[in-house]
């Protein structure tokens, strides 16, 4: 009933979970077992949603298109079952009787900001940031992870103590507190985020005896991927199910999990272990270690003093940054051209990725027809012109928002808005001559308020005097969705825009409608003046708050890959050449590590201290990265180093070392200081 099915990256885990799956299908067939199967009884749990899409596919091509389980990330799960026992939820009183609302991150940081602004006024969360937005966020932060560990919020002060947490004590009950009543307005007034609804499927749906046994009616099967990025909550579903004797069957990764100190708790799952039937599954063979075992070669290549770096590992070394970007682009455009390697077999990754590199490496290989694709990037909303453009609509329509309204902006509005027939130099004429500054109600004066309107040309006077009348239209009672869609609709639409600058303006417009859904949704803000709504909403964006989250790609990118060395182990791909950029970078060395505020402590096994417990040591974090992503490059390693970072200063990281030797090793193909193995001119 219970099996447990372990191994490495790219070892086969989610392909055999498939296949159990498979197995358990044609035992089904023919069975009374049968003839209750239906979608929603055969459940699919899994990590992200790539994870999900995965999955689908999988049991696509090995078992045809006539299974359809019902296949969810662990947080749309939760939704879903909070939402679907929402009556269940009222009637323990725990809950308002009325319909939910998600709250957006961004818009729960601004209302929790506001229940909290007593505290906030006084520094009494000082000792968690002196900057209000950061301690807001840290305590929604342990909120969420408490809500994950399944932990009452009754025990923080207790847990903080015992983990002797540099904080006051008059701080940790304030933060007990604050949580409390976090959760008791949200409640009360039907709220859901993301740590609320874990915290209501953890404490009170895994707790109710109605539910515990709506799952043996609802499941018959259930199969979950990657445990080891899931939260203990998780764990105590599976062992729920479990003694309900529904058939499980999980996979879990050894080492390398990826979300350990944002929620995951890996060991949480062990006593699950100790029931099942468990099935190892061998490593991954094609890596750039070949068949060696990868485990033990990497903790070769971290001991030893002068250890061989094996022949599919080189570097690509320079002085300055730039010089390293430019040459990074060189090689790969070179092993392109040649027919050596396809763009889609190649990734470039980094611990972090700074604008710069993003934009050099983007433009410099657009200049040689080779295309980017930059994974999951989640840009502030504020720095899409489109949306600069659409804001500064709102302030001649809303009045009372435009305030520090300037000339800049408007005739960047005017240029994105008609760019065929405004160009920027008669767009800054009209600006400069015919926009009247208001902090109540800015105007766009007509053309022929210029002595010289002459100048501004036929073309650039007509395209302006019909956005004039179009925007005299418009009026204040129309809902700003209204008007952003028009303005979309009749001046952007038209211009063809690729999917990445489409991204910003359905995040815009699904943002301020989530946002707009939270005061209808609140009878005591409900008369909020739309003004002050806007105001709101536009500091958010012009803050940076509110970000572009596209929907995550749901197929190989057809191009080059940059992405985070977090964002590329989450989606679980893998490439024939890897370029690991900025190796001598200290941040290599913390293993790639996302980690919410004092995260450890909230896992569940372990009692070191709680910068110990998320890890033993720094020389383990960096294997276990190295491992995980050595597994999932089979063909050519780059480490790409330059001396100076981008901010000046020399580099000294863990892999600066491994540049030397790959320089050292092999210095026939040095070239102005920088090391191009010639293995990049013939074919792997």
């Amino acid at each position: 009933m219970l099996q447990w099915i372990s191994g490495g990256s790219r070892s086969g885990k989610t392909y055999a979970l498939i296949q159990h799956f498979g197995q358990w299908i044609k035992k089904a067939q023919g069975t009374p077992a049968a003839l209750t199967l239906g979608q929603k009884s055969l459940l699919f749990l899994t990590d992200t949603v790539e994870g999900r899409w995965v999955i689908q596919k999988e049991i696509e091509q090995q078992l045809g298109s006539g299974h359809t389980p019902y296949i969810a990330t662990l947080l749309g799960f939760m939704q879903d079952e909070v939402e679907l026992f929402w009556p269940l939820l009222v009637q323990a009183k725990v809950v308002a009787p009325r319909l939910p609302l998600h709250l957006k991150p961004e818009t729960e940081l601004l209302w929790a900001q506001r229940l909290w602004r007593p505290w906030l006024e006084k520094n009494t969360f000082a000792p968690l940031s002196e900057n209000h937005n950061r301690a807001t966020r840290h305590l929604l932060d342990i909120f969420q992870l408490a809500a994950f560990a399944r932990l009452s919020l009754n025990d923080l002060p207790q847990l903080m103590n015992e983990h002797q947490l540099d904080i006051p004590s008059a701080t940790v009950g304030a933060i007990a507190s604050a949580l409390d009543q976090w959760q008791a307005w949200c409640t009360g007034h039907s709220l859901l985020t993301y740590g609320i609804t874990t915290a209501l499927f953890g404490h009170v749906l895994l707790n109710h005896p109605q539910y515990q046994a709506s799952l043996k009616q609802r499941f018959q099967c259930l199969f979950a991927d990657n445990t080891h990025n899931y939260p203990a909550v998780m764990a105590d579903l599976l062992e729920l199910c479990h003694q309900q004797t529904i058939a499980i069957t999980l996979t879990h990764q050894p080492i390398g999990a990826v979300r350990v100190g944002l929620g995951a708790d890996p060991d949480a799952f062990l006593n699950l272990k100790q029931q099942a039937r468990v099935i190892d599954l061998p490593a991954c063979g094609n890596t750039i270690f070949g068949t060696a075992d990868l485990r033990l070669s990497i903790q070769e290549l971290l001991t030893t003093p002068q250890p061989s770096l094996p022949s599919t590992i080189e570097a690509i070394q320079t002085t300055s940054r730039m010089q390293l970007l430019q040459e990074v682009v060189e090689t790969i455009a070179k092993s392109i051209h040649r027919g050596i390697i396809q763009p889609t077999e190649i990734a470039i990754l980094a611990p972090g990725l700074d604008s710069i590199a993003r934009y050099v490496l983007s433009t410099e290989l657009k200049k040689r027809g080779i295309p980017l694709v930059i994974w999951n990037e989640q840009r502030p909303l504020i720095q899409s012109p489109f949306v600069r453009a659409l804001l500064t609509l709102l302030s001649f329509v809303y009045p009372d928002i435009g305030i520090g309204l300037e000339a800049t902006t408007v005739a960047e509005m005017l240029t994105i808005f008609q760019p065929r027939d405004i160009d920027p130099v008669r767009a800054g004429l009209l600006a400069n001559y015919c926009f009247q500054p208001d902090p109540r109600q800015p105007k766009l004066l007509p053309a022929t308020c210029y002595s010289h309107w002459d100048r501004f040309g036929y073309r650039a006077t007509e395209a302006y005097s019909q956005f004039c009348n179009w925007l005299g239209g418009l009026s204040a009672q129309h809902v700003p969705t209204d008007v952003l869609d028009a303005a979309i609709q009749r001046y952007i639409w038209p211009q063809n825009l690729t999917a990445s600058e489409l991204a910003p303006l359905r995040s815009l417009l699904e943002g301020i409608v989530t946002y707009w859904q939270v005061y209808d949704h609140l009878a005591e803000h409900r008369a909020t003046p739309i003004a002050e709504r806007l105001r709101e909403w536009i500091s958010l964006l012009r803050q940076g708050t509110v970000t572009a989250d596209p929907t995550p790609l749901l197929w190989q990118p057809q191009g080059v890959l940059l992405a985070t060395t977090f964002q590329y182990r989450s989606a679980q791909l893998a490439h024939r050449w890897h370029f690991w950029l900025d190796a001598g970078s200290p941040r290599w060395q913390d293993g790639g590590l996302q980690c919410l505020w004092q995260a450890p402590i909230f896992l569940r096994r372990g009692t070191a201290s709680p910068s110990a417990r998320l890890w033993q040591l720094e020389s383990e974090r960096l294997e276990h990265l190295l491992v995980d992503l050595c597994s999932r490059v089979s063909d050519r390693l780059y480490l790409c180093h330059s001396d100076l970072a981008a901010n000046g200063r020399e580099q000294e990281g863990p892999f600066s070392p491994w540049v030397d030797l790959a320089v050292g090793d092999r210095p026939q193909a040095v070239t102005n200081g920088t090391m191009i193995n010639n293995a990049v001119c013939s074919t792997p």
